[in-house]
C-alpha cells in the first residue's frame, strides 16, 4: 500500500511539473503557429468563457 500511494503521489508531481513547463514554453496560439498563405487564422479575441 506504500508502494501505490507513493507512485500516485509521484505521478501527480510529475504531471504537475510537465502540464506547467507545456504550458509555459511550449504552446502558442494558432494565429501566430500557423502564419503561412495557406492558414489564414486571425486574432479570434475572446471565446465564449471569457479567457
Amino acid at each position: 500500500m506504500k508502494a501505490f500511494a507513493a507512485a500516485v503521489i509521484f505521478s501527480g508531481i510529475i504531471a504537475f511539473v510537465a502540464a506547467s513547463v507545456l504550458d509555459g514554453n511550449f504552446q502558442q496560439p494558432s494565429y501566430s503557429a500557423f502564419t503561412t498563405e495557406g492558414a489564414r487564422v486571425d486574432n479570434p479575441g475572446h471565446n465564449l468563457i471569457g479567457n
